[in-house]
């Protein structure tokens, strides 16, 4: 089952679940809808259906929206519960995140196999491997870490598309 046809069951248990579940309901009608959308678009430019990576790249959009309306919300005194709710329903779609020894053990893994790696490859290398496993800022600051820690490194990761310009 993919994960689009999980989230559409879930969508009609909750429906069929009554007004304990509406809160479920709407968050996963909204995130279906807009995936259903995306879908209609992709058919018009001969892609085919949504997979699963866009679907947990869609569920990660909608979760780092949230994380900024609580935010947002918090610093304004307001009531979160509800998208702390949303959150925490959407977030269970998502893969497991990487613990901080485990994202380390992955960024030396790649530099062990990539001596001459810099942080855009490493960070490449890291979403093909655990994409929505791993925040990006603190992979990025983790790698930028270890980058500079390595004997003889001036530079601290930045792009190697710079050379040539």
């Amino acid at each position: 089952m993919t994960l689009f046809e999980r989230l559409k069951a879930d969508l009609l248990h909750a429906r069929r679940g009554g007004p304990e579940l509406s809160a479920t309901a709407g968050s996963l009608r909204v995130l279906v809808g807009e995936a259903e959308g995306l879908q209609k678009s992709a058919r018009r430019q001969h892609t085919g259906p949504l997979d699963d990576a866009e679907m947990l790249a869609l569920i990660q959009k909608t979760v780092v929206g949230l994380d900024e309306a609580i935010s947002q919300a918090t610093s304004l005194g307001r009531d979160t519960s509800a998208a702390r709710a949303e959150r925490a329903l959407l977030g269970a779609y998502l893969p497991a995140a990487l613990t901080p020894a485990e994202l380390d053990q992955v960024i030396l893994e790649v530099l062990r196999g990539q001596p001459e790696a810099r942080l855009g490859d490493v960070m490449r290398e890291l979403q093909a491997r655990h994409r929505g496993q791993f925040d990006g800022n603190t992979a990025r600051l983790r790698i930028q870490e270890l980058l500079s820690a390595r004997p003889g490194v001036a530079d601290a990761g930045m792009s190697s598309n710079t050379s040539g310009r």
